[in-house]
């Protein structure tokens, strides 16, 4: 029993080669199998259950008979078994070839079209005796440029004595990057993507014409490595090797994205000549081949936050090669391109204030805007509430409930699920309603303990009070799918993150809360999440309806309007540099209003009177 073992994958059928010594999870990873993981391998967040069906495999860790507690006897972590025999495994879980719910909506900004990218038809004189310029000359002369791609002598002779020297010509920002026969059906076009932590968004565009043709998304490769930044810094840092296969991760899901677009469209890849990328600091990191170890360091310095071009060909980009990809200005380390672009979507730049703005994915950024002062601060929000880390949280895939209410007597619940499927688990938006209706039930305590006895659903499991969403019975898996107390807690630490967030930087800036005269909301979560239950949980401030504004994805819509016109590239880099970034932790009161902001909705209840004062009238419906 030594070297290599085979060991066949349920449900897919996939039989890998598995090196003796390493762990099933490194080797899904080599081989490309998703697996739901969230803490990067460590043994941590259980996501990677499976069963030995056959085989010998190594004892359980420690860590693994802490897990059996919770997801049973049977279940073994992928990340710390070692396989030292052939066998067959199945896994728990393989949600990456589910049916994803990705939110691609995003509010658009009204803009003139004017690209980067241009084309103009030449007709050049024939050469002859008396007029012996070389091609690559009499071509930008004839354009009037002098800058060019060098790439492009590679076809340029070629292109210009097949077509007789009736030709286009491609420009980028004054610099000539391609040449081709004048085609009918020939286009220029660029994609515009939003490089979520947990998703990839891409925006196909006619830029002549300004058009959006097509939409795709996927979710981040780099998931495989680890579901929050942290993790994934953890692991590019550990050597070049690992940096590589992070970067990889993103471009092989941006060319996936790109392929898909271009086959929708039926256009060709050398007709894309811009691609613009918002995200945070450290996907656009990533991108770019960086590890980001210090970015993640006291005092957090970030390797860029100028926006920075380079060629298509630079990263293997699925499109002209002779074209570029650029990111977006970010602000520090922790606050990046995607909330740059949130600033010029929401133009909450143009207000006096106070106006705020609220970007919820798996990282969370807040800003407020007044007349003064234009301050932004980043929090780990998203985990616990887009349903990483709860027990039995998902992402937004088929049968995962998304949307949750509980009867007076706190009896009966009734769920909706993604495409409708049985369910499978909850997902974010479906975790806030049922906490929500939790407290507004008398199920949870204003301190976000479970209530004994309030509701015949209230169970004893594994030491801890739960809350039972569906019976073993209804669920796809034969489960129970639960609430736990201990969920609970991540989901008021987690809310209190953003509404402490809040708060703090708007007693920076001299304002109350309920004197927003605006609070946009961007992300997956904020944009699938109904206000009035992020207000009984105290994520969001008690404002009148009237003064919510979604933009859906900022970020996204951010990166076409600059894909769309290089005006707003001056514009970008100036807000960038206008928004002062507050660290959290050297706010001498942060600490006490973190605290505050854990009760549910909020210690000082003056702060959710409306909203108190309507959970008393749900009670008695």
């Amino acid at each position: 029993m030594s070297g290599k073992h085979q060991i066949k994958v349920l449900p897919s059928g996939l039989v890998l080669q598995v090196d003796e010594g390493e762990t099933v999870y490194e080797a899904l990873l080599r081989n490309n199998v998703p697996i739901e993981v969230v803490c990067g391998g460590k043994g941590v967040c259980g996501k990677c259950g499976m069963r030995v069906l056959k085989g010998v495999s190594s004892p359980p860790t420690a860590k693994e008979e802490k897990w059996a507690q919770v997801l049973g006897s049977d279940v073994r972590l992928a990340c710390q078994v070692r396989m030292l025999s052939d066998g067959v495994i199945e896994l728990n879980q393989a949600a990456a070839t589910a049916k994803a719910k990705i939110l691609t909506w995003g509010q658009e900004v009204k803009t003139e079209v004017d690209p980067t990218v241009t084309r103009r038809e030449v007709l050049l004189p024939t050469p002859s005796l008396e007029d012996q310029r070389a091609d690559l000359e009499r071509l930008l002369q004839a354009v009037g440029v002098q800058s060019y791609d060098g790439y492009l002598l590679r076809k340029l002779s070629d292109c210009l004595w097949g077509s007789k020297f009736d030709v286009e010509a491609v420009l980028y920002d004054g610099e000539l990057i391609d040449v081709r026969p004048k085609v009918p059906k020939a286009g220029v076009y660029g994609i515009a993507f939003d490089i979520g932590t947990t998703t990839i968004v891409g925006y196909l565009y006619d830029l002549e014409s300004g058009k959006l043709v097509s939409v795709r998304s996927s979710y981040n490769d780099q998931i495989r490595y680890g579901e929050d930044v942290i993790s994934r810094i953890e692991f590019a840092s550990k050597g070049q090797e690992n940096t590589s296969k992070m970067q990889d991760a993103v471009v092989g899901t941006i060319n996936n994205i790109i392929a898909d677009l271009l086959k929708t469209a039926n256009i060709d890849k050398d007709d894309v000549y811009d691609i613009v990328c918002a995200g945070n600091t450290i996907m656009a990191s990533f991108l770019l081949g960086s590890s980001c170890y210090h970015s993640s360091r006291t005092p957090y310095i970030p390797s860029f936050t100028s926006p920075v071009r380079v060629k298509a060909r630079d990263l293997h980009l699925n499109s002209n090669p002779s074209g570029y990809l650029r990111t977006l200005p970010s602000i520090s380390a922790y606050v990046g391109g995607d909330l740059v672009a949130d600033i010029l979507i929401s133009e909450i730049y143009k207000h006096e204030g106070p106006v705020a703005l609220v970007d919820l994915g798996t990282n969370g950024e807040v800003v407020v805007k007044t007349e003064n002062d234009f301050m932004a601060t980043s929090c780990a929000a998203g985990p616990a509430l887009e349903g990483y880390s709860i027990l039995n949280g998902m992402r937004a895939v088929s049968g995962a409930i998304e949307s949750v209410s509980i009867s007076e007597d706190g009896n009966d619940v009734y769920y909706r699920t993604i495409s409708d499927d049985r369910p499978v688990g909850i997902c974010g938006s479906g975790i806030v309603e049922a906490l929500a209706w939790m407290k507004i039930r008398g199920i949870v305590n204003k301190a976000g303990r479970i209530v004994e006895n309030s509701s015949k659903r209230v169970i004893h499991s594994q030491g801890e009070l739960q809350y039972v969403l569906v019976y073993e019975k209804d669920s796809k898996t034969g489960t129970k799918i639960v609430i736990t107390q201990s969920d609970v807690r991540k989901l008021q630490v987690a809310k209190a993150a953003i509404f402490s967030s809040l708060l703090t930087l708007a007693k920076l800036c001299n304002v109350d809360v309920k004197e927003f005269k605006k609070l946009f909301i961007a992300g997956a979560f904020g944009t699938y999440t109904d206000p009035f239950y992020a207000t009984v949980l105290g994520i969001f401030p008690e404002l009148p309806k009237d003064r919510y504004t979604l933009i859906g994805n900022g970020s996204g819509m951010g990166a076409s309007l600059l894909l769309l016109s290089k005006d707003k590239w001056d514009l970008a880099k100036e807000l960038a540099k206008r928004v002062k970034v507050v660290e959290l932790n050297l706010v001498k009161f942060f600490k006490d209003e973190f605290i505050d902001a854990t009760f549910l909705p909020h210690k000082d209840e003056q702060l959710f009177r409306a909203t108190l004062d309507s959970i008393s009238k749900l009670r008695r419906t």
